[in-house]
């Protein structure tokens, strides 16, 4: 490349959401970059062949000379700042820089196609480009989005829902894939194939590959069945148009669950229909509200040093969690609606009683709830 290569700034994404409030780049994205790159590439291939109908093939050295930098993360949620650099030829950029600089361009308008809707996405970007989505941007959380600005101003927003579309757009199949984290009992494993079975905790069953790392939990999962051993997997998903999920693959991570694991326990709950009780009496649980409490638990509860609680539903459709221990009984009625808690504590031995009300919205009182515990925990071992 010559010593004065021509830069442009040709992408600016800026990741939005509560795990980049920080301005730092959590590292499992990093292979969105490698792959906006290798899109990007593919997207200039298309041009050539649009704009020259003469030719079959993209020329030998088609990319000779043509780099994607990253020259940065810029304040302001986070924004990796990528540039285009291409070699000169005398004193000009070589001729196939144009493709690259209109790579960008294309690719984006594919993206706010999908988003506003309106056009037809593959006017913009064909299949074989849009399939680069099924790794791009595929560890997005919900509530999270990729804004790309627009050369003509304004903004095109990658999201779960977004990325769907341009996903079914390229897809005979019309099957889509996304991260997910799914919690169940493995009650299939055929080595050979490195493929198993799990049951969702609503009863469906799905079927899954894995890698050679996974095989000791699958096993040890797999042997605790009839215990109802139950595992975390995190790893993509292939979904059907309507989110049904149809296969699992490329497993990241899989635990072993404790019994009182209580993300399963609500998950289960929500599952109870008007008139679990005694057919007449017992609401059904709030989804949403289930979903928080799940999250809230996972991030301010302290099951480092405390042990977990048992989860029950209450008549009027809340949740309660109960402790033991030795002499001392707590319980924590969590109401859906106003998001508190009351807190509870009797020593059966002396009588004695303690009442608190909690707001699980603040992390302040889920460290009061934790120094209860342990304060208790500690006076009883």
């Amino acid at each position: 490349m010559s010593e004065n290569p021509h830069i442009i700034e040709i992408y600016a994404p800026k990741y939005e959401g509560e795990r980049f409030e920080a301005h730092r780049f959590p590292l499992d994205l990093i292979e969105d970059l490698y792959v906006l790159r290798e899109m990007t590439i593919e997207m200039a291939k298309q041009i050539y062949l649009e704009k020259n109908k003469d030719r079959q093939r993209i020329p030998k050295n088609f990319t000779r000379d043509i780099s994607f930098e990253l020259e940065g993360i810029s304040p302001g949620s986070t924004i990796p700042k990528i540039i285009l650099v291409t070699g000169l030829t005398g004193m000009f950029p070589q001729a196939n820089h144009a493709y690259f600089e209109e790579a960008p361009i294309r690719i984006i308008k594919a993206i706010e196609v999908a988003h506003t809707g309106g056009d037809n996405i593959t006017d913009y970007a064909n299949p074989e480009v849009l399939r680069y989505f099924d790794h791009f941007g595929k560890k997005l959380r919900d509530g999270e989005s990729i804004r790309f600005s627009k050369v003509d101003g304004g903004h095109a927003v990658l999201n779960k829902e977004s990325r769907k579309r341009l996903l079914l757009a390229s897809s005979r199949s019309n099957e889509y894939t996304a991260s997910l984290s799914i919690r169940g009992l493995v009650t299939a494993l055929d080595k050979d194939r490195r493929s198993f079975d799990i049951q969702l905790l609503n009863g469906v069953k799905i079927k899954g590959t894995y890698g050679e790392e996974h095989t000791k939990n699958l096993q040890e999962a797999l042997f605790g069945l009839e215990d109802g051993q139950k595992v975390l997997i995190k790893a993509t998903g292939i979904f059907s148009a309507s989110d049904k999920l149809k296969a699992i693959h490329d497993v990241e991570e899989m635990n072993l669950l404790d019994e009182f694991d209580v993300p399963s326990r609500l998950e289960e709950l929500s599952l109870l229909k008007s008139g679990w009780l005694d057919g007449n009496q017992g609401a059904p649980l709030n989804g949403e509200g289930l979903n928080w409490l799940s999250e809230a638990f996972e991030n301010f509860y302290n099951s480092d040093d405390l042990p977990l609680p048992a989860a029950f539903p209450t008549p009027e459709g809340n949740v309660q969690f109960e402790w033991s221990f030795d002499n001392n009984e707590v319980s924590l009625e969590v109401d859906f609606k106003t998001q508190n808690a009351d807190y509870f504590e009797l020593d059966t031995a002396s009588k004695k009683e303690n009442s608190e009300q909690l707001n699980l919205t603040e992390e302040g009182d889920w460290k009061k709830l934790n120094e209860l515990l342990l304060e208790i925990k500690g006076r009883t071992e």
